[in-house]
């Protein structure tokens, strides 16, 4: 095998192994595989070439780019003499787990406090309908208690989002020096 084959070779193995990265933090793994793809080439690349070095259809290409973008991890960079929409990506590999990890939590703790809110005022007018059976009233109460302890849950998440996104994560478990991103 000739040493460029080599090469190509293990570049695939890498986008693979950022792809599975990026599947094993709950989000597709084509996100992957865009970020192998735009990190290696060295320079923002457009939708078309992005779908032809992915092998992605260029509609697949464009849903994965505007989730991207969302996410934070990349984000359209301008090319002189070029009217498409080129992309970049986040190269810090500690930015971008914080981008996903913080993107994810963010809309978990959004969705939960929105039931639980419902939840309580629910439960409270169980428990001051005077017409409600005793036995109703204090399953109603267990209920009302938990979601005290949920959001308190979902508060301690927040403040570990912000350690996170802060980046005061890093003054407990530091960055090697060396590695990418530091």
């Amino acid at each position: 095998m000739k040493n460029e084959e080599k090469l190509e070779q293990i570049k695939h193995r890498i986008s693979e192994q950022i792809a599975e990265n990026i599947k094993s933090y709950g989000f597709p793994a084509t996100i992957g595989r865009v970020i192998a793809a735009i990190y290696y080439e060295g320079r923002a690349l457009d939708l078309d070439e992005l779908a032809q070095i992915t092998d992605m259809s260029k509609t697949r290409m464009s849903q994965v780019l505007r989730e991207m973008v969302h996410y934070n991890i990349a984000e359209k960079a301008f090319v002189k003499g070029s009217r498409k929409d080129h992309y970049i990506v986040e190269e810090d590999y500690y930015q971008t787990f914080i981008s996903l990890f913080t993107t994810n939590w963010h809309s978990v703790i959004l969705r939960n406090r929105k039931i639980i809110a419902r939840n309580r005022q629910d439960l409270q007018h169980i428990i001051n309908d005077t017409s409600v059976a005793d036995d109703i009233k204090e399953q109603a109460q267990f209920y009302l208690n938990d979601s005290t302890e949920s959001l308190a849950y979902y508060d301690w998440i927040e403040r570990l989002i912000e350690l996170f996104e802060s980046q005061k994560i890093f003054e407990f478990i530091p960055k090697k020096t060396g590695s990418n991103g530091s």
